[in-house]
This record gives structure tokens, C-alpha cells and sequence, in this order.
């Protein structure tokens, strides 16, 4: 009897036992550990230095392109600032050259011929305006700043005549007659007390007898010249 109670408490020790050892190796599984072998191990080592290498030399690659970057980005500012110069300067040139519409402050002049002279005074020339009295009017307009001129229309550049035509006047090759409005941009002030001086041109048809009217203004437009220059001697010099 005592034999078999003592079977029984064993029995029932290593079932307990089992029991707690299930429950520990279900509740902690076994993590195997990876035993290299040396040949392994210098395998792995020699990918993990190939590995490091590639890392650094992308890092070096992506320090060039931050760097090529920057750099661009520094030469386009300085390519736009370059072009906005160059655009700028273009503007002046054509501005300044007649080649655009321009507006601004200045004066609009009238002239036309004295309409009542005699027939038969020996004066009747100095009752007519000249192609002569409108260039000396354009170069006191130029002496007084006018930065824009136009005759009836006609913008005044670097290239254009005034002639004489017999009873007409040609500017830029286009025929003109009286009366003439010369339109002239610039400081409205300066360019009447120009016109108005005792020594001045106007002042010389006036007394001459030719109708003269002289009107500052706040916005003038001036056409520009719609023409092509070709030029057949000049060339720019090296």
C-alpha cells in the first residue's frame, strides 16, 4: 500500500513537473544560436566591408550632386541677371534708337505757312516753311533734351532726311505738307524755354509771319519707326 502511494506522488510530481515545462517552452521558444564556421565568417566580413564601401562612395556621390546643384543654382541667378542686364540694355537701345512707340511729357509745335501773304511781295518765300526751318527746329529740340521726335507722324532717328520736295517736304522718304505738328517728348519746361528763346528758330518763323503755336503736355505717344535700316557703309570696328 505505501508502495503505491508512492508510485502515485511520483507520478504525480513528474507530471506536474512535465506540465511546467510545457508551459515554460511553449511560453519561451527556442531562439537558435548561428555558429559560423571561419571561412563564413570571413565571407560575411568581406560583404559587410564591400558593403560600407558602397555606402561611402554614394555618400561622396550625393555630396557632388548637392554640390553640383548649388552650383547651378548660383548660375542661373547669374545667367538671369546676366540676361535681365542684356534685356535692359536692349530696352535703352531701342528707346533711345526710334525703333519703338515711346510716351512721355513735352510739347506738341504747329507750324504753317502764312495763308495771306501778297503774291507779289518779293518776301513770299519767307511766308512758306522750309525743310530747312523744320531741321533747325528738330536741332534745337535735340539741344534742349529731346530724348523723342516725330514730324506728321514721322519718328526723327540717326538715318532720317528732311528734304525738300518743291511745295512738300520729305521725311523717311514719305511726303509731307503743311501744317506740320512736331511732337517732341522731354522736359515740357525746358523744351518751351528752348523754343521761345530770342535767338531760337520758332522765334524766326514768328517773325517771319509763319503760324506758330507751342503746347506743353502731360503724355505725348510718339510712333516709332517702322522701317527697315539697312546700312551699306558702316560695320562695327574690331
Amino acid at each position: 500500500m505505501r508502495l503505491n502511494v508512492k508510485n502515485i506522488f511520483l507520478l504525480t510530481l513528474g507530471v506536474l513537473c512535465g506540465i511546467i515545462l510545457t508551459s515554460f517552452i511553449l511560453t519561451n521558444p527556442f531562439k537558435p544560436t548561428l555558429i559560423l564556421t571561419y571561412k563564413e565568417f570571413q565571407r560575411k566580413n568581406l560583404e559587410l566591408n564591400q558593403l560600407k564601401n558602397q555606402i561611402s562612395i554614394l555618400n561622396k556621390d550625393i555630396e557632388n550632386m548637392q554640390q553640383k546643384l548649388i552650383e547651378y543654382q548660383n548660375s542661373s541667378r547669374i545667367t538671369q541677371n546676366v540676361l535681365m542686364t542684356m534685356k535692359n540694355e536692349l530696352d535703352d537701345v531701342r528707346l533711345f534708337s526710334g525703333f519703338c512707340d515711346v510716351e512721355g511729357p513735352g510739347v506738341r509745335i504747329i507750324i504753317d505757312d502764312n495763308r495771306n501773304y501778297d503774291i507779289s511781295d518779293d518776301n513770299i518765300l519767307d511766308y512758306i516753311t522750309h525743310n530747312s526751318d523744320i531741321l533747325y527746329v528738330i536741332y534745337d529740340l535735340k539741344n534742349a533734351g529731346a530724348e523723342a521726335i516725330s514730324v506728321n507722324g514721322q519718328r526723327i532717328i540717326s538715318t532720317s532726311e528732311v528734304t525738300c520736295e518743291g511745295p512738300i517736304i520729305k521725311i523717311n522718304n514719305q511726303y509731307i505738307v503743311p501744317p506740320f505738328e512736331i511732337l517732341a517728348i522731354g522736359d515740357p519746361d525746358a523744351l518751351y524755354f528752348a523754343m521761345t528763346m530770342p535767338d531760337s528758330k520758332i522765334k524766326e518763323l514768328q517773325f517771319r509771319q509763319l503760324y506758330v503755336r507751342i503746347v506743353k503736355e502731360k503724355s505725348i505717344k510718339i510712333s516709332g519707326y517702322n522701317r527697315k535700316t539697312v546700312p551699306k557703309y558702316i560695320k562695327i570696328s574690331k
